[in-house]
């Protein structure tokens, strides 16, 4: 009877070992019952390679080391209530069997940032579908390539452990030559005015939805093209376009034209006009995207 005891004892022991949570190591979990993260030795971060001259970096940006450091304090699936521009190399690529037919598609790619030049260190930051500018399509695969330097926009997320951007991802700034050739200096935007919201405003509001959701309220949004993502002017009369206000991006989708009339030439949206949306806000997945609406002003002259 004593030696059943014991192995019952043994047994529930075991049980209860093995069903508590493990301790933070390097992962996703609530581990408030544990110990913390701080009290865990921290392997000493790479040293960052210096910062290439002549490319614009944003007051404020951090490194891969420090976006490492804060997307490991999420929990797996969190999104950081933050947007971070992120500088650092191109090290490698995570292109699938799919790549080379969804790229003319979609132009985004699939990178792993270091904090070094030489990509040495195990820490990396995975940029998860990265546009070109200001959400622009990447044209070519020579616009992003190993060892560049770039500056990226998006918001952290921990992916069960792997520390990546969520949402919209796009490049801000490179040292790569083809890159600056293809996307022209931001000519800036102006201030919004009253009852008026930024690009970046307007992106804050998509985040609050959820995924394929639609506000019920309309916004009047400032902001520049950057990009017109489809320039095949159905029989509806409308486009879908990117606009920017230099810090954001989103994609206003089959948008109207004046008085919430037919467009009839495609030079009545061109790169670089700054216009004012009249529509509501959706989350594509992640991404902002005005729809549902007009441009009800333009600098463009045919417009």
């Amino acid at each position: 009877m004593k030696k059943s005891i014991l192995s019952l004892t043994v047994v529930v022991a075991m049980l209860l070992i093995g069903c508590k949570e493990r301790a933070y190591i390097d992962g996703p979990g609530d581990n408030s019952h544990n110990i913390t993260q701080d009290s865990i030795p921290v392997e000493p971060d790479p040293e960052p390679s210096a910062d290439p001259e002549g490319v614009d970096i944003p007051d404020g940006t951090i490194d891969v080391n420090e976006a490492v450091r804060l997307t490991k304090k999420l929990y797996a699936g969190q999104v950081s209530a933050q947007k971070y521009f992120i500088k650092g190399w191109v090290k490698g690529f995570n292109r699938g069997d799919s790549f080379d037919n969804d790229f003319p598609r979609y132009g985004n790619d699939f990178v792993y940032l270091s904090a070094r030049q030489d990509g040495e260190g195990p820490k990396q930051f995975y940029a998860y579908r990265l546009l070109g500018k200001f959400g622009a399509k990447l044209p070519d695969l020579d616009c992003v390539k190993e060892g560049d330097f770039i500056v990226i926009s998006c918001y952290l997320t921990n992916f069960n452990g792997i520390y990546e951007s969520s949402g919209a991802c796009f490049t801000y700034a490179s040292n790569n030559a083809h890159f600056n050739e293809v996307y022209p200096a931001f000519p800036g935007c102006p201030v919004p005015g009253e009852g008026e919201i930024s690009v970046t405003e307007a992106e804050k509001i998509a985040l609050t939805l959820e995924s394929r959701a639609t506000t019920t309220e309309t916004y009047k949004i400032r902001g520049v093209v950057t990009d017109i993502t489809d320039t095949s002017l159905s029989s509806y009369g409308n486009l879908t376009f990117n606009i920017s206000d230099g810090l954001s991006y989103a994609t206003c989708y089959r948008i109207l034209g004046k008085a919430n009339g037919k467009f009839t030439n495609l030079n009545q949206v061109q790169k670089g006009d700054t216009v004012l949306i009249n529509a509501k806000i959706q989350n594509y997945n992640g991404t902002c995207e005005p729809v549902q609406g007009y441009v009800e002003e333009s600098t463009n002259p045919n417009f």
